[in-house]
């Protein structure tokens, strides 16, 4: 390739979320016609009788039904006692870029054994991610030079080009679907699968990003709808300003408790002054450049305040705060490793022209309409960043709002607005841990708001990102609710925290 990724720019990548491990676009099965599911063993799990894999061919412009036509990969793990069975059960994957297919094909307690056996549990990898025509991108391109905060004019102009640039690319590798990666058209997706499958009905549960394809289902075939799990809510009614002061209180709430725990924990390593005090200097060494990171496949590079801040906060999201300070103790020591792990995807190869699974930008930015009106526009979200957050400050959880959309062209297919669901929707259930740092509880607060009487809020009054595996007393909870949607609890109703991490 032209040029190779600089470390620091690939983790940057990395942390964004943007670089995620292709998954191999090998055939599971002949190709459907449209509407029609092709079903065969699983290439990833022969051995397993319970999954088969298929494909089914959806239209790319759902406005356009008789156009261009894109495959949707899909996983399904039958009812363990048919004789129980309810029905189908599709799983909404969180993570951007996440495949729901592997989701389900590789990890058979998915959901509890309760739950496995009334259900088809249905996995997706939505349009442009894993199987199912993923964004690729030419990893030369990647604007891997430019600033995370460009300050000035000049420098705001040079990134816009870049991510223009580098946005350009990724359509014209990808193919017409890049511009179709809307939740909406997810939804639509998710409803040709159900139509196939024979299902008058179908259930959901869908978590963090999953979310607004449950929420477009719920708006667009409410009839279709037996049962909803809206598990760490999206806000789609988020613009860019609550978008990085809400995010970014959220991962300096989850370091506060960190910090609190590592305070009183006898095992938790000694700092004299505090672990806020004692990270915050950690951070400032950082940020003056005195930190020096080495992972596998590249060269050592300096970690900043914005790596730092970015990496600190996805131990947030599983609660791995024993794991935090002792890696934290490293990276006071130049011992970097525990923060990047092995390395996997940091750089791209130098032998030649290279590409790399990048769905994240497209599809955030089909969702979400962020609009940077320039460098002093910057200069006001990192303030903002950095006045709710003083210890985490800025990092790739609140940041990324900021950055992704800066190279998108054309108009959002589905920008933000509020929930708005009919008398025929069913009763939805969300879930919320109350310390949550990247789906902030007040997020689920106005979602359920907005869904009116259809809404049941259950909060988890501790910590984390994700919570069904996490608290009996909320998969009990939403077992029942999948098991018997009239069983919900109250409006508003808790779950206490469990042992602390």
């Amino acid at each position: 390739m032209s040029r190779r990724l600089t470390a620091v720019g690939a983790l940057a990548a990395t942390l964004l979320g943007l670089l995620v491990a292709p998954v191999p676009a090998r055939a599971q099965a002949d190709g459907p016609s449209t509407g029609r599911i092709v079903w065969a063993p699983c290439p990833e799990a022969p051995e397993d009788p319970a999954v088969d894999c298929g494909r089914i061919a959806v239209p790319v412009d759902w406005d356009d039904p008789g156009g261009a036509t894109v495959e949707i990969a899909l996983a399904r793990r039958s009812a363990a006692a048919p004789e129980q069975r309810i029905g189908v059960l599709f799983y909404g994957q969180g993570a951007l870029g996440g495949s729901g297919v592997d989701a389900v094909t590789h990890d058979p307690r998915l959901f509890s054994g309760e739950t496995g056996r009334r259900f088809d549990v249905i996995g997706m990898d939505a349009r442009g991610t894993g199987r199912s025509n993923p964004v690729l991108c030419d990893a030369a391109l990647y604007p891997a030079d430019v600033p995370v905060v460009p300050a000035t004019e000049a420098e705001y102009t040079r990134t816009v080009e870049a991510y223009r640039a580098y946005t350009a690319g990724c359509r014209a590798i990808t193919g017409p679907v890049f511009d179709h990666l809307d939740s909406r058209s997810v939804a639509r997706d998710m409803d040709a699968v159900r139509a196939a499958l024979g299902e008058r009905h179908l259930s959901f549960y869908g978590d963090s990003f999953g979310t607004l394809t449950g929420q477009a289902y719920a708006e667009l075939f409410p009839t279709r709808l037996r049962a909803a799990v809206w598990e760490s809510n999206m806000d789609h009614t988020a613009d860019l300003t609550r978008w990085v002061a809400e995010r970014s209180a959220a991962v300096e709430d989850s370091f506060q408790g960190f910090a609190d725990w590592c305070d009183r924990t006898p095992t938790c390593p000694g700092r004299a002054d505090g672990t806020a005090l004692w990270y915050d200097r950690l951070h400032a060494r950082a940020e003056r450049g005195e930190l020096t990171a080495t992972v596998p496949g590249a060269p050592p590079f300096t970690l900043d305040g914005y790596l730092l801040s970015s990496q600190v906060s996805f131990f947030f999201f599983q609660r791995r705060w024993a794991e935090l300070s002792a890696c934290l103790a490293q990276v006071a020591a130049d011992r970097t490793g525990c923060l990047f792990g092995d390395g996997q995807g940091v750089a791209a190869s130098a032998s030649g022209p290279s590409t790399i699974h990048h769905p994240q930008s497209a599809v955030f930015c089909a969702d979400y309409r962020m609009r940077v009106r320039g460098a002093a526009d910057v200069l006001r979200l990192r303030a903002l960043a950095t006045a709710v957050a003083p210890h985490t400050r800025l990092g790739a959880v609140a940041w990324s709002g900021v950055t992704d959309c800066l190279g998108m062209t054309g108009p959002t297919r589905n920008p933000q607005g509020p929930l708005r669901l009919s008398d025929e929707a069913p009763t939805i259930l969300l879930t919320n841990s109350r310390h949550d740092p990247s789906s902030p509880h007040h997020w689920a607060e106005r979602v359920a708001r907005q869904a009116g009487p259809k809404a049941r809020l259950l909060t988890y009054e501790g910590w984390g990102h994700g919570i069904y595996w996490v608290s009996d007393c909320v998969r009990t909870r939403v077992d029942g609710y999948l098991a018997d949607p009239q069983t919900a609890p109250a409006r508003r109703t808790s779950c206490p925290a469990m042992q602390e991490p």
